[in-house]
């Protein structure tokens, strides 16, 4: 599992796309936590497919707030997505957020555990991940 983080639009889903070559992998998959209809129920069953990148993880964090989750879970799911990668050989999972702890402290308590959920299940993320990202201005920095 890989990680790619940075800022909003600093250039994370066009470094993504030219890094892992989007454009010549027949088995690809994309999820975009923005997406209204990505659920989190579809993403415990990911597709066979060789690469899975799953963008705006930082909305899919929301959406666990929104139904009451939290950290737990998001840990299961991570889990299960761990386990995805290891069933074939050569697949790999990307996980893409932007970083919203930087910055103002939000006003709003849900704003604020948003943003705190944000930073926990990043760091469980980094801790899983085997390559971490950040990307900014369109430059890439390896952080591990």
């Amino acid at each position: 599992m890989e990680f790619i983080t940075g800022g909003a639009f600093h250039g994370k889903r066009n470094w993504v796309y030219s890094n892992y070559k989007i454009d010549h992998v027949d088995e690809f998959v994309c999820y975009n936590g923005y997406e209204k209809d990505v659920t989190i129920q579809e993403l415990y069953n990911l597709p066979n497919r060789q690469l899975c990148v799953i963008t705006g993880m930082e909305m899919i964090f929301k959406r666990l707030l929104q139904e009451g989750k939290g950290r737990k879970d998001f840990n299961q799911l991570l889990s299960r997505w761990m386990e995805w990668e290891q069933l074939r050989t050569g697949r790999k999972l990307v996980l893409v957020g932007c970083d919203i702890g930087k910055g103002i402290v939000p006003i709003a308590k849900e704003d604020r555990q948003w943003r705190d959920l944000a930073g926990w299940c990043y760091q469980d993320i980094v801790k899983q991940s085997n390559k971490v990202y950040r990307i900014w201005y369109g430059i890439s920095e390896q952080l591990k």
